[in-house]
C-alpha cells in the first residue's frame, strides 16, 4: 500500500466518538487524531508488513497519530534481528510524545530470549534521557520484559532513582513498582522506606499495589501505613 491508500484506509475507518474519547485522555500528543481503533491499526500494520516488511515505513508519514503509531507497529511486527531493529526503535521513540504512542509500541516489541540483552543494553544507553516519553519507554519496557531475577535489582535501582515531575513518568514508575511488588515486595519496600520517590509516585505505588489481588491482605495493611 502507498501513502495515499493508507490515508484513505484511515479516513474510512475513523470514528468521531472514539477520537473524542481518546483526545479527552490526551492520548495523541501533538499529532492530530483520526479515531481509528487499535485492533484495526494492528491488522493494517500486519498486512503492510506482509507485503513490504520494514520497507512499509517509507509509505507512512507523520501527518496524524494513526500513521505514527502504524510506524511503531511495523517496527514491532517486521522480522529482523533486534540489533537491526534498534535504530528504528530509536527513531520512533524520538518522535513519540504521548503515553499511547509509547505504551502501544512497547506491547508490540517482544524480545526473544536471545534478543533480550541487546534491547537491555539499548535501554541502558537511553535511560537517562531528558525526554519524558523516552524515560516512560524505558520504564514500561522494563515492566513488560525485565521483572526477573537477573534484572530486578538494576530495574528497581533505576526506577527508584528517576526524579521527574512529569505525570506520565511518575505513573510509569508507580505501575512498575506496584507490579514488581507481587514478586519482589521486600525490595520495593526498601525503596518506599528510603523515601526517594516524590510524594505522588510514592502514594500512587501504594495505591496500585493495594488494588492488586495478587498481594496479600497483610502486605496491603502494611503498605497503607507507609503512605506519606
Amino acid at each position: 500500500m502507498n501513502n495515499r491508500e493508507i490515508k484513505e484506509f484511515i479516513e474510512l475507518n475513523s470514528n468521531q466518538k472514539y477520537r473524542e474519547f481518546s483526545e479527552s485522555l490526551s492520548a495523541a500528543g501533538s499529532y492530530p487524531m483520526k479515531g481509528v481503533r487499535l485492533p484495526v491499526l494492528r491488522d493494517l500494520a500486519r498486512r503492510i508488513v506482509r507485503e513490504d516488511g520494514i520497507r512499509a515505513l517509507s509509505s507512512l508519514s507523520d501527518d496524524c497519530f494513526e500513521e505514527v503509531l502504524l510506524q511503531g507497529f511495523v517496527i514491532g511486527y517486521s522480522k529482523m534481528p533486534m540489533a537491526d531493529r534498534i535504530p528504528y526503535i530509536n527513531d520512533y521513540i524520538n518522535k513519540s510524545d504521548s503515553w499511547n504512542l509509547i505504551d502501544s509500541f512497547v506491547s508490540t516489541v517482544k524480545p526473544g530470549k536471545k534478543e533480550r540483552e541487546v534491547l537491555w543494553n539499548y535501554l541502558d544507553y537511553i535511560k537517562y534521557s531528558d525526554r519524558p516519553f523516552t524515560v516512560r519507554f524505558v520504564l514500561v519496557m522494563m515492566l513488560n520484559s525485565y521483572l526477573d531475577d537477573e534484572h530486578i535489582d538494576e530495574v528497581l535501582r533505576y526506577t527508584g532513582s528517576v526524579q521527574s515531575d512529569h505525570y506520565y513518568v511518575n505513573m510509569a514508575q508507580a505501575w512498575l513498582l506496584a507490579t514488581a511488588y507481587i514478586k519482589y515486595g521486600n525490595k520495593v519496600d526498601r525503596i518506599l522506606e528510603r523515601g526517594t520517590l516524590n510524594k505522588f509516585t510514592h502514594n500512587k505505588t501504594i495505591q496500585k499495589a493495594i488494588e492488586s489481588y495478587r498481594i496479600s491482605d497483610e502486605d496491603k495493611e502494611r503498605l497503607r501505613g507507609m503512605r506519606i
